[in-house]
């Protein structure tokens, strides 16, 4: 009885599994939140213009999704902080760190993204009835979700000198492990699955971001996506 007492109370102690498990969740909970919160100016554009073919809905949704590419950077650095310690990671104050810091050193990527998607739009705006444009639109959806993770996942290592360096060891990644990058689009589907189910689907949502952001990064350490500097010494 005593030593089913004692175990009880180690259980339920200020440092036991209960305790580590609810500060582990609750990081999880503000990382996701933290990512969600940056897509705020998307949330505004479709509350008050929504998508549609004129000239301002087009430009305002490509500004809208600038900080699509620093939030996915902050994303991977409080992710990977919380797979290492996940009770004391602080992982909010990470993830806003990050944020800042992407915002400064992934501005380039983060304009060509909103560049490219505004190209995507009036194509969609001109042959919205076509049905190749359609899967024209998707597939470089696809790739560009590709081009986003691989980008903040060479970024997140401190490797990378510059644009050209970060966007070429990016590329080669890719073509080297492609069956990472399916993985990738893999777990984004399922997200996005999850989430759209009724009744669980917007709980689940608020925790799902930082889930897929640990998801990524355990496939990238299980499939062996290769090392930034065995990459820069490959030919």
């Amino acid at each position: 009885m005593t030593t089913s007492t004692g175990r009880l109370r180690a259980l339920v102690a200020m440092d036991g599994r209960v305790a580590h498990t609810m500060s582990a969740v609750f990081q999880y909970f503000i990382v996701s939140i933290s990512f969600l919160g940056c897509f705020a100016p998307a949330a505004v554009f479709t509350i008050t213009i929504g998508w549609q073919p004129t000239h301002l809905a087009i430009w305002a949704a490509s500004a809208s999704l600038l900080p699509l590419l620093p939030a996915t950077f902050a994303l991977l650095c409080s992710t990977r902080v919380l797979i290492t310690d996940p009770v004391d990671a602080h992982a909010g104050r990470v993830f806003w760190v990050a944020f800042i810091r992407g915002c400064r050193s992934l501005v380039w990527a983060a304009a060509g993204l909103s560049a490219i998607v505004l190209v995507l739009n009036y194509d969609l705006a001109l042959f919205h009835d076509s049905h190749a444009m359609l899967l024209f639109i998707a597939g470089a959806a696809a790739v560009l979700a590709v081009l986003v993770i691989a980008i903040c996942v060479v970024a997140a290592a401190e490797t990378a000198n510059g644009a050209i360096s970060t966007l070429s060891l990016a590329m080669r990644a890719v073509a080297r492990r492609p069956h990472i990058a399916l993985s990738w689009l893999l777990l984004i589907g399922l997200g996005a699955g999850i989430a759209s189910l009724p009744l669980i689907g917007a709980p689940v949502a608020l925790f799902l971001p930082a889930l897929l952001g640990a998801a990524i990064h355990i496939c990238n350490d299980a499939l062996r996506l290769p090392v930034i500097d065995e990459m820069r010494t490959t030919p």
